[in-house]
């Protein structure tokens, strides 16, 4: 028999882990860092102890406690450190929500992944910036390969979302074909991956998707994409006179390149953290400016040849660059994340302060609400199991396909009856 259970991604965006159990194997979807509902007892100003970050979090229920996973070195509980040799695990992308708990994974457990997300994972981890824990045990998937588990076969199909490496995953087991969407675009530079993945999808029995844009109202009109980025980025290098700051996602590897090469093009020159100038390196961009390359004399001489991109959180720095009223603060999808972050009204405290206007400019990562709507129309699955999102309720699936709204831990078949 063929089950599906979820230990994370509902009633949250993020966190996502999928467990498929089949003949005695099991096959885990994703390990992201747990991101509660409510109440987040890890926030700033805590700090993790070394050492003791799984079993902290295990003791307070911020991880899954899913027997046979985790390193038996760092749980710091016996009951879970039996391992059967049955499980492996499969990365959908290299953002913390999908992959932020791999660094506790027993050693013995291969953990996949695309192989643009590992070389983005290795080179986080060459620049002092990767998981907590250890490195697994990664095994590199190419487009399209499959890896075959015990009875259950694993297919890696490339999907469009604003880092490298993303993909989906079809899951064919002897109950039927379980399809994951990872997270998922139709608006971003590779549209087409995207639409595959549903056509590769099409009537499978099981559909797992990410339903992060349910969690607000539809938005007006279509989504703002990479293009709209871009020229956003632009106007405010033309229109700026002063200094440029910039907050974006590293990890974006593709929109770091595009906005180093336009800063160029007008006349500026990106200027990076350290840590981040170096894994943008690691990962093979030429041209990475940063500290190291830039002094704080350099921009005080002439801020409008300069965009800086502040370390995360470090705003008591801001103070240090000229800012004044030809300053611009652009966000592009970093961090902090956005109002629902609740270090957002910290970085507007220091703008208001400085009287450095912020002007928004990034696109969503994630599939707009209708067309999450249009894909689950075309694969038609018999079940869809919507996560990922504040709000699985909003997504209503076609005529003939049963939603089902998945509990913490529940083993479901594939008929998405709960089994036990």
């Amino acid at each position: 028999m063929s089950t599906v259970e979820f230990w994370g991604g509902l009633g949250v965006i993020g966190s996502s882990k999928i467990l498929i159990r089949d003949g005695g194997h099991r096959v885990l979807l994703d390990f992201g860092l747990d991101i509660p509902a409510s109440t987040d007892l890890f926030r700033a100003p805590v700090t993790e102890r070394p050492g003791r970050e799984l079993a902290d979090r295990l003791r307070v229920g911020a991880a899954p406690r899913i027997p046979g996973v985790f390193d038996p070195a760092v749980t710091g509980d016996p009951e879970l450190a039996a391992t059967d040799g049955n499980a492996a695990m499969f990365i959908s992308h290299p953002h913390i929500d999908h992959v932020g708990l791999a660094g506790f994974v027993d050693p013995t457990i291969p953990v996949h992944a695309h192989t643009e997300a590992v070389r983005l994972m290795r080179a986080l981890a060459d620049s002092g910036d990767g998981l907590t824990g250890a490195e697994p045990a990664w095994v590199a998937l190419a487009d399209g390969q499959v890896v075959r588990h015990g009875d259950i076969e694993i297919e890696c199909v490339p999907v469009d979302h604003d880092v490298p490496g993303a993909c989906g995953y079809l899951i064919r087991t002897s109950g039927g074909t379980l399809a994951y969407t990872g997270d998922i675009r139709f608006h971003g530079r590779h549209p087409e991956r995207s639409h595959d993945f549903v056509t590769r999808a099409a009537g499978c029995d099981v559909l797992v998707t990410e339903g992060t844009t349910l969690s607000w109202p539809a938005p007006d009109g279509r989504p703002r994409d990479e293009n709209d980025v871009a020229a956003s980025f632009v106007e405010a290098l033309t229109g700026t006179a002063g200094l440029v700051l910039l907050a974006m996602y590293p990890r974006d590897v593709e929109r770091a390149a595009e906005f180093m090469a336009l800063a160029r093009d007008h006349g500026r020159v990106l200027v990076w953290p350290v840590p981040v100038a170096r894994f943008l390196r690691g990962y093979g961009l030429p041209d990475v400016s940063s500290w190291d390359t830039v002094t704080l004399s350099d921009i005080r001489a002439d801020p409008k040849r300069y965009v800086v991109h502040p370390a995360p959180y470090d705003f008591a720095s801001l103070l240090d660059l000229p800012t004044d009223d030809e300053t611009v603060f652009l966000h592009a999808n970093g961090e902090p994340l956005g109002p629902f972050d609740p270090r957002w009204t910290l970085l507007t405290d220091w703008l208001t302060q400085l009287r450095v206007p912020l002007r928004t400019i990034g696109c969503s990562g994630h599939a707009a609400p209708d067309d999450l709507h249009a894909m689950v129309e075309r694969i038609r699955p018999r079940v869809v199991f919507p996560i990922h999102t504040t709000e699985p309720t909003r997504l209503h699936p076609p005529i003939g396909v049963r939603r089902v709204v998945a509990r913490y831990g529940v083993r479901y078949g594939f008929d998405g009856d709960p089994r036990g």
